[in-house]
């Protein structure tokens, strides 16, 4: 019965949507689904991303790109990947990736004149024609040739944060060709604020009340960001391209702290931030074509990011301490390589690329004491790593139905750091790192809408210095200490996908099987010494318990991924799109405090995206919603256990096209204010010993957000 309901629906959902509204169609590689400029005409788009947020699932691999790039640009959690790579959902220009990180491709789409934009293919798995290795989806933007073009474009607005103030928020962009010139040059001004409200519940181990706290945090930054593009298309063939990006930007952090234990007078704290930063990236590319012998293509990258923060925590007024921060990371990739045609059926890339990353940080803690402030932390670290890349990529078209890519990358490194510590000598410290790195990416096209897609690749993380420096967690009112002796992350990633397209681009349905096994996973582990240099056991009451991010020798992730959009002409709104996208990932890692097994830190084992999207063409209007859900998460400490649960996080919003070149858009954000829930149980000392100190229940609070904004072309 329910396969029969299942058939009925995809056979109404194809026949309730026009084929003469649709304008996509197949190219003649079956993996390749092709949006030309007609489909886009009914939605009148102004920009690139306009176009982009019309094609079903694009919008997912939009919001992951972006995920992406904001975990390249700051290397959160020791995860990223190393230098440019070669893999992963990837959005492209004419074939080509952006030669940028911090100046990245999610930045561009907004900046792009939907006018310049000739067509937009979803590449489905393997393809010997991309800059890019991808098992998943590629989308890449082919743009308009010949004609001499110019446009401008605008966004001005903001947003309101309920009971607070207005933040500005303007953006302005010029785009064009002339000649075999191609160019964007743009700006814009960003003032932010984002509210958080926070309330601890304490109880004694056996759940009696004892006090409260709160914490009411203001969020406050201004950002300036200017960013330009160029390329030259030369008669011969050849194409040069050029980016940068320069962003100084003031963050500030207001937290209003209050905490009040039983039947005790409140008392009154404050938390403060203080941070100035710059950003700036210079990158490019060329590729050149040598008769009878290939392609030859050269990226590069410069950038260098610093950060200058002071913190200070007051109670009742009075100073108690104060911390300073001061650093600086930089990082210079240079990536060449000649492609070249082996036979009619298989290609051959041969490269290098070197990468040179240093990072510098200074960490101070001084306690007030006796009406002045002593200094009683000092961590200063330098850090450089010299790493090159030897690469092989070969692809192998076996059939019009079957692609083979393989990939082995031979990666040699060295990474340096010297420690000032408070008392003593500098400590040094160096290590020298070697790995091969395979990768193999197969796709069968059983049908043009029936792909199964497999992949095997070795994968070496890039390090995030700043675990190496010691820094202060202002969310759990604890000193973090730093580690250089920490060791890249590796991991062999097994997956198996298989893809449906409805027909006349009704929907598509993916169902991904995946394997994780780690080694030396990165997470926070236990430093404490139960035992003296003669072996013996340390009295309880002498045991100093420290806790520092380092490497767990073995972990493992595997589960599901499942992503699915449909039009829903079946109802009859054939130009309302909706999509979900749900994980399921089974962790496991031994807890280096416990030593129970559990999931990774901060990672829930459940994920849901939902997206829904209508346009109503004939009226110029567009509306539409997207959420998030997450499943339970945990943390697990030196003296502490965490369990959170997380609220979902929602937004809605509505386009209107208004005097034919204008539109105003409406955003409805943090919808269900609520962020998550903390159940933590706190120990006396170390958590081996099992002696509760107290339980606490914290909950945070979105404020909600609504912006607004009107946007144009002349």
């Amino acid at each position: 019965m329910i396969k029969s309901f299942i058939l009925q629906l995809l056979m109404s959902t194809v026949a309730l949507v026009p084929l003469a509204t649709l304008g996509q169609v197949a190219s003649d590689d079956q993996a390749v689904v092709t949006y030309n400029k007609d489909y886009f005409i009914k939605y009148d788009p102004v920009t690139l991303l306009d176009m982009l947020q019309r094609v079903p699932g694009v919008q997912a691999i939009i919001d992951k790109n972006k995920a992406q790039s904001r975990n390249s640009s700051s290397n959160s959690g020791g995860k990223a990947e190393r230098g440019f790579g070669s893999g992963g959902d990837q959005i492209l220009i004419n074939n080509k990736r952006l030669s940028g990180k911090s100046n990245s491709i999610s930045d561009t789409l907004s900046r792009i004149s939907a006018s310049t934009v000739q067509r937009v293919e979803i590449i489905r798995g393997a393809s010997s024609d991309l800059d890019v290795q991808s098992q998943g989806l590629v989308v890449n933007i082919v743009m308009a040739e010949g004609a001499d073009t110019s446009s401008t474009f605008w966004n001005v607005g903001g947003r309101y944060s309920e009971t607070y103030d207005f933040s500005p928020d303007i953006l302005m962009s010029h785009n064009g060709s002339k000649g075999r010139f191609d160019y964007i040059f743009g700006g814009s001004y960003k003032k932010g604020q984002h509210i958080e409200h926070r309330t601890d519940e304490v109880f004694t181990p056996a759940n009696v009340f004892t006090g409260a706290a709160t914490r009411n945090t203001n969020n406050i930054f201004k950002t300036f960001k200017f960013n330009g593009n160029l390329t030259y298309n030369a008669e011969n063939g050849d194409e040069f391209r050029l980016n940068g990006q320069f962003e100084p930007a003031k963050y500030e952090k207001l937290e209003p702290r209050t905490s009040t234990a039983l039947n005790q007078a409140q008392q009154n704290q404050y938390w403060g931030e203080g941070q100035t930063s710059s950003k700036w990236e210079f990158g490019g590319d060329y590729t050149k074509k040598i008769d009878n012998v290939g392609t030859w293509k050269t990226l590069f990258i410069a950038n260098r990011d610093r950060i200058d923060k002071q913190e200070n925590y007051l109670v009742s007024n009075v100073p108690n301490f104060r911390n300073d921060q001061f650093r600086v990371k930089q990082e210079k990739i240079l990536r060449t390589s000649l492609t070249s045609n082996i036979t009619n059926k298989q290609i051959i890339e041969l490269g290098v690329e070197a990468a040179i990353n240093k990072f510098d940080k200074k960490f101070t803690s001084e306690d007030y004491v006796a009406g002045d402030f002593e200094l009683n932390v000092n961590d200063d670290v330098a850090v450089k790593e010299n790493r090159y890349e030897i690469f092989a990529n070969h692809t192998y078209n076996i059939s019009p139905k079957m692609v083979l890519q393989s990939s082995l990358t031979g990666e040699f490194s060295k990474i340096s750091s010297v420690t000032v510590p408070l008392t003593g000598a500098n400590v040094s410290r160096s290590s020298n790192f070697s790995f091969l790195k395979p990768r193999i990416d197969f796709r069968y096209d059983f049908t043009g809408n029936d792909q199964l897609r497999a992949s095997v690749e070795r994968k070496v993380s890039q390090l995030d210095f700043q675990n190496f420096v010691a820094t202060y967690d202002a969310s759990n009112d604890i000193l973090r200490l730093g580690n250089t002796g920490i060791v890249p992350e590796k991991s062999w990633n097994y997956s198996l996908a298989y893809e449906h397209r409805l027909p006349n681009d009704s929907g598509a349905l993916q169902v991904e099987l995946f394997y994780r096994d780690i080694k030396d996973y990165i997470e926070l582990v236990d430093f404490t010494e139960f035992f003296d240099a003669g072996g013996n056991a340390i009295p309880r009451a002498s045991i100093d318990p420290i806790s520092k991010s380092g490497n767990i020798p073995k972990a493992t992730s595997k589960g599901i991924k499942a992503t699915g959009n449909l039009r829903l002409g079946f109802i009859g709104i054939p130009e309302a799109v909706f999509s979900v996208d749900y994980t399921w990932d089974k962790m496991d890692v031994i807890d280096q405090f416990s030593g129970v097994h559990r999931k990774f830190k901060w990672k829930p084992e459940h994920v849901v995206n939902l997206n829904f999207r209508h346009d109503i063409t004939k009226w110029g209007f567009s509306y539409g919603a997207k959420g998030t859900i997450k499943g339970q998460n945990l943390r697990h400490e030196l003296d502490q256990t965490a369990s959170t649960n997380n609220g979902g996080l929602y937004e809605v919003f509505a386009e209107k096209k208004i005097f034919n070149d204008l539109k105003l858009i409406f955003r409805f954000e943090h919808i269900t204010p609520l962020k998550y829930i903390t159940d933590m149980k706190f120990y006396n000392d170390h958590v081996r010993y099992n002696d509760l100190n107290r339980l606490e229940h914290r909950s945070w609070h979105y404020v909600r957000e609504w912006s607004i904004f009107l946007q144009g072309t002349f």
